[in-house]
This record gives C-alpha cells, sequence and structure tokens, in this order.
C-alpha cells in the first residue's frame, strides 16, 4: 500500500521549500522530495560547483551564443549557491499580471506575499564594511562620473562577514537559503518527511487525489498517495514532468517561452593589491541611467575558477593569473525579449534549451560592457578587459576604449552567463492562476513566471509558494 500524505512536494529550492512549510504549518502532513543532498562547506569552489551545481556547472544553452545556466542540485536548490540578492518583483508586472488574467490574481495581496517572504528572510541592506573591493571600486567611479544611482543591494543573510563564497556554499550559515529559512525547524517533525536523494518517476491521477513513484538512494521505489502534488523541480526541469505526464489542457507548451537573464562581466586591473575574492561578491548594483533593461550587479570568483571565467588565454592569461589580487569585477544584467524552449533528449536531469539572442538584447550587453570599462577606468584602472574572445577585448586607456570597433562582434563572441531561467509553464499559459494544471497537481516555481522580470527573482518565487500554500490549505487571500 502506498504511504499517505496530504501534500507531496517535488523540488526543494525557494517555491519547494516555501510551499512546503507553508502547508505543514498550516497542519497538513507534508513529504518534501529533493533529488540532491545537504550541502557541506567546502574548501576549494570548485569541488563545490562539481557537486551542487547541476550537471557540475556545465549545463548550457544552444543557438547563436553560448550561455551556461547555473542552478543548484542540492537541498535549497539553487537558493544555495546564489548570491542572496533580493529584489521586489516591479510592480508594473503585477499590473500587468492582474490586468490579463480572469480577476484570481491580485496585485495587491501578491505584494503582501512579498512582504512575508522579506521578512522571513530577514533581507537588509548589505553593510558597507562587508562590501567587496569591486562593489567599492564600482561605487567610486560611478561618483566620480557624476553617475546617480549606485547603491548597496538588499540580501537575505544574518551575521554575513564577507566570506566571498556565498555562490558555492556560505562556509558561515549566514546566507538564508530556502533550506535555511523555512525548512531547518520543521526536520524531525511528525508529519513532515524529507526525502533526499529521491527523484520522481511516475505521476498517476486517482479518483482520491494522486499517486506518485519515486525513486530513492540505491534504486529502492517508493509509492505515495496524496491529495496533492506541487511540482517545483525549476524552470529547467519541471516542463519534463508536465509534457511526459500530460499534465493538464497545455501540457504541450510545457517548455517554450523560456526568458533568461543574459549577463556577463568585465575584468580591470589596479595598481594596488585588492584581494577580490573578499567581501560579499554580488553587494553593490545600479539601474543604468539611460536603459531600464540593464542592471548592474557585482561579481567576483575565488582564484581556482577565474581563469575559466576570462576571455584570455596563453600568456595574456597566465599574466592576468599572476596578477589576480589585483584584478576587480562586476556584471552587467539583461532583462531580455529573446525566448527560448527546452527539449529533454535524455530525461530530466539533462534539459537542452535552445535560446537565440535577439539583436536588441545583444546591443545591450555591448552597452553594458562598455559602460562598465568606463566606471572603471574612472575608479583608476589601468587596465580593463571586456568579455569578447576575439580581439580586441584588453585595453589600456578609456581613450582606447571609446574608440574601440566592435561592429564586427557577434553574439557568439560574448562571454556570457545566463540566470533566472523563468516563464517555462507560465501563469496564464500552462498552469492557470492558481498555478494548477489539472485536478490535484500544481507548479510552483520559477516556471510560472511569465515574463522576463530584469531584477534577481526568488522573493517572486517565494511569494508565489506562500500563495499558493494558501490557496491549498483553503485560506482567503489577503
Amino acid at each position: 500500500m502506498p504511504e499517505r500524505f496530504d501534500f507531496a512536494v517535488v523540488g526543494s529550492g525557494a517555491a519547494g521549500s516555501a510551499v512546503a512549510a507553508r502547508l505543514f504549518e498550516g497542519g497538513s502532513r507534508v513529504l518534501l522530495v529533493e533529488r540532491g543532498q545537504r550541502a557541506r562547506v567546502l574548501p576549494d569552489a570548485a569541488e563545490a560547483v562539481s557537486r551542487y551545481y547541476a550537471h557540475g556547472g556545465l549545463a548550457a544553452s544552444i543557438g547563436n551564443c553560448l550561455l551556461p545556466i547555473p542552478t543548484g542540485s542540492v537541498l535549497g536548490g539553487t537558493t544555495t549557491i546564489n548570491s542572496g540578492t533580493c529584489l521586489r518583483t516591479p510592480r508594473e508586472a503585477l499590473v500587468r499580471w492582474e490586468r490579463s488574467g480572469s480577476g484570481i490574481f491580485r496585485a495587491g495581496s501578491f505584494e503582501t506575499y512579498l512582504d512575508q517572504a522579506w521578512e522571513r528572510l530577514r533581507v537588509r541592506r548589505a553593510p558597507e564594511e562587508t562590501a567587496s573591493a569591486s562593489s567599492r571600486l564600482f561605487l567610486n567611479g560611478l561618483e566620480r562620473l557624476g553617475i546617480p544611482g549606485g547603491h548597496l543591494l538588499e540580501r537575505s543573510e544574518s551575521g554575513c562577514v564577507g566570506s566571498g563564497r556565498c555562490c558555492f556554499v556560505c562556509p558561515k550559515g549566514a546566507k538564508l537559503s530556502a533550506d535555511k529559512a523555512f525548512l531547518e525547524s520543521l526536520q524531525g517533525r511528525p508529519g513532515f518527511d524529507l526525502a533526499l536523494g529521491t527523484s520522481l518517476e511516475a505521476v498517476r491521477k486517482e479518483p482520491s487525489g494522486v499517486l506518485i513513484r519515486l525513486r530513492e538512494p540505491g534504486g529502492k521505489r517508493r509509492e505515495v498517495s496524496c491529495k496533492a502534488l506541487v511540482l517545483s523541480c525549476g524552470a529547467l526541469a519541471s516542463p519534463y514532468f508536465v509534457r511526459r505526464f500530460r499534465l493538464g489542457p497545455n501540457f504541450r507548451l510545457a517548455g517554450k517561452g523560456l526568458s533568461l537573464h543574459p549577463a556577463s562581466k568585465v575584468f580591470a586591473l589596479f595598481a594596488e593589491p585588492l584581494r577580490g575574492w573578499t567581501g560579499v561578491p554580488q553587494g553593490a548594483g545600479l539601474l543604468d541611467p539611460e536603459d531600464s533593461r540593464v542592471r548592474y550587479e557585482g561579481v567576483f570568483v575565488p582564484p581556482e575558477l577565474a581563469a575559466l571565467t576570462m576571455p584570455l588565454e596563453g600568456l595574456r592569461l597566465r599574466w592576468w593569473m599572476e596578477r589576480y589580487d589585483r584584478a576587480a569585477s562586476f556584471g552587467a544584467m539583461i532583462k531580455d525579449r529573446s525566448r527560448g524552449s527546452l527539449g529533454y533528449p535524455l530525461g530530466p536531469e539533462f534539459p537542452v534549451p535552445r535560446y537565440d539572442m535577439l539583436r536588441e538584447d545583444f546591443s545591450l550587453m555591448l552597452r553594458g560592457m562598455l559602460f562598465l570599462g568606463r566606471v572603471f577606468f574612472a575608479a583608476g584602472a589601468c587596465r580593463v578587459v571586456l568579455p569578447l574572445n576575439r580581439p580586441p577585448n584588453e585595453f589600456s586607456s578609456p581613450e582606447e576604449l571609446a574608440a574601440a570597433d566592435l561592429s564586427r562582434v557577434r553574439p557568439a563572441d560574448l562571454q556570457m552567463m545566463a540566470f533566472h531561467p523563468l516563464g517555462t509553464c507560465g501563469m496564464g499559459r500552462v498552469a492557470d492562476e492558481n498555478l494548477r494544471l489539472c485536478e490535484g497537481v500544481y507548479v510552483c516555481d520559477g516556471s510560472v513566471v511569465c515574463e522576463s522580470l530584469g531584477v534577481n527573482p526568488q522573493i517572486t518565487i517565494y511569494a508565489f509558494a506562500l500563495r499558493l500554500g494558501d490557496h491549498l490549505l483553503g485560506r482567503r487571500a489577503p
């Protein structure tokens, strides 16, 4: 006989942990399934990537450019390996969702859930004393250029000391990932079951609810019956299950409408040692003063990963690595209008995104990297490297940078990454406004966010999860 729970949630990232906690705290028996394991603090960032990033950090889209898409495969999901940055859903997006819907989604009600997530995650502005050298230099460069708007970012943390390892498992446990914020107080309590190292194999609708089959460590099968199932596997994996098990009338649309935040970074060399790997890497930011689709946020990787992220080779790469303690870097992120789709030739663990960058998004990337180069030169940099996998990409003065001819650069020439995959089970397109796919089956993760936000989306995803939890408990929305 299958085990009986009120609710089963698959995936322990921002959405999965939050909805599971809301359901359990509402008096339900809850099973939370996670394919990964608990994260351990590791001395080497490269080992953390290989263990806790999906596909060892090597997942990437194919198309007219190469876009690695880092996501987490660990308890807490991507929140365990992200920067902890918290930005609220743009109000104009909430208004659009309300106006385009049937009246179920309400912007004001959703903002209440944003407030609840904000409080639960203890979001606060990053203290100045934990700012990295890159953040300080970026803000200094803006000031010298007379550009307003640079600011310290708000983050989900408690007791951060600026270890510089947010994306590789916080060594102090100060970053409030989803498991820390929502699950720590639940584990071991009757009625809450956390199944680690476990994957979803089958979903079947029954008159009394939903029957799912799981594969536990060692290959053991486990059957669970529940009133409702919530898929929170992430925007890259949830569409696989929707399509495979034909969940809902619009299952064929799952995996389409993929939006990303294409991003890249600029390196700069300074005369004095900076030790840029200390301090909060993503501690400062700026919304482009002339185009709000470009957002600048701090970034810096530890020395053991640096060579993989620099668009250099041979003696030039060696020259920079020997001076890496004097390097700074900062990133630009694009609110994209390009859209992609997902294929699964090898199953849910190996999604293949197809994504072609539109010319207008590509132009914004070029704008962003040139802007960062100007800011670093204003801050006193003696050399700047743009994220181009072709010459010219290294400049020794602002005049040389301003004279650069980038007319022949193509999207494939940019060294980029993409963050925050969204939209592949979009609300109002694949799922309804209560995130329901079909009777007894719901989806809640970044896949339901039906447009590119232009901001780090974790607070938005947490809010969707808390909203869904209240809906499943039969509570009236605030």
